[in-house]
């Protein structure tokens, strides 16, 4: 139960020291009506229900849920976790629901323009428009993320207590969430070989990958994890003597840690401070990473309730596809 009540307690110190931090540096216990986003535009509540922005991002969670799903299912035995496809239909109509209601909602309060732009990937930011919006802003994380997801499942389920067993259950998701990377690229920008390289050499995007790259493992995947390592049997495997899986985790491993480095020390050559904006509220003109972090957790809180609920789903549908295809081999046996 420790990792489980670590993957609870994740999330919930990630916000409530980053609460604290903005509390300090605005120098009020009560922030809701306190502009804190990085823009100088919005308050810290229009900050965290900040639709247009969120939709924005869809595809690139929709990815995301993707591979993380794929990943979870291909290390996990077929007998391992409790029947969960039951909840398909409840969540296919809260994500839509979800997804309507901030549409709406992102209409009303953000305006048609916001709305669209960031749908339309032509925004990335307040005030900030360019070509591929937030889906090229976020390629250099994005692709990370393939080295990041198996080595964060892997270690947490086992210091958990639950068996990792690679299989190829997971496959089609992490396919689907490449294929995702790839086509919806080309579909933006056409040439995929500029735009990647493009991506990697602008500091401003790298940086930006590195602060998407610290929240995802403290927002996003602790809840959802928590979720599907509560479903799964707890065995008291600590680890099976897969040599394989554990030189894969660490290749993986290592891949994540020299493209992060890389990000880092692309970022730091040019100085945060002449990359990330300069609101009105900010001490001696500009934004310390304490405070890019902080205040950038609080923007992803409506992108953490639809990462966790589409993983969620694809969970479940895979579960159901699993159990319809085992009462028909059984049919068919007898």
């Amino acid at each position: 139960m420790t990792g489980l009540r670590f993957l609870v307690a994740l999330p919930l110190l990630a916000y409530v020291v980053s609460y604290l931090y903005l509390a300090w540096y605005h120098k009020s216990l009560f922030l809701f009506n306190t502009i804190v986003h990085e823009g100088g535009t919005y308050t810290l509540l229009q900050t965290i229900f900040y639709f247009s922005h969120f939709l924005g991002h869809v595809p690139v969670h929709t990815m995301a849920a993707l591979v993380f799903t794929g990943v979870y299912l291909s290390l996990t035995g077929k007998d391992a976790v409790l029947n969960q496809e039951k909840r398909t239909g409840r969540l296919m109509i809260s994500l839509s629901l979800f997804l309507a209601g901030s549409f709406f909602l992102g209409l009303i309060f953000f305006g048609r323009e916001d709305t669209f732009s960031f749908l339309l990937q032509q925004k990335q930011g307040v005030g900030m428009y360019a070509k591929g919006g937030s889906w090229n802003l976020h390629l250099p994380s994005s692709m990370l993320l393939f080295a990041l997801i198996p080595v964060y499942v892997y270690l947490f389920k086992l210091i958990s207590g639950r068996e990792n067993r690679l299989n190829s259950k997971g496959l089609t998701y992490i396919l689907g969430g490449f294929i995702l990377l790839i086509v919806f690229t080309y579909m933006i920008n056409g040439n995929i070989v500029h735009t990647m390289f493009k991506v990697w050499s602008d500091p401003r995007y790298l940086a930006h990958s590195v602060r998407e790259l610290m929240t995802f493992p403290v927002t996003y995947f602790p809840i959802t994890l928590f979720i599907l390592l509560r479903n799964e049997k707890a065995d008291g495997v600590i680890e099976k003597n897969d040599r394989g899986l554990r030189y894969l985790i660490i290749f993986l491993a290592g891949i994540f840690l020299l493209g992060i480095i890389f990000q880092a020390y692309v970022s730091l050559s040019v100085g945060i401070d002449n990359l990330s904006q300069r609101p009105y509220f900010a001490n001696s003109g500009s934004l310390g990473i304490p405070y890019l972090l902080a205040s950038h957790y609080f923007e992803h809180v409506l992108d953490t309730v639809y990462f966790t609920l589409l993983c969620l789903l694809l969970h479940g549908s895979a579960m159901k596809a699993q159990t319809i295809a085992a009462a028909k081999a059984c049919r068919m046996a007898n």
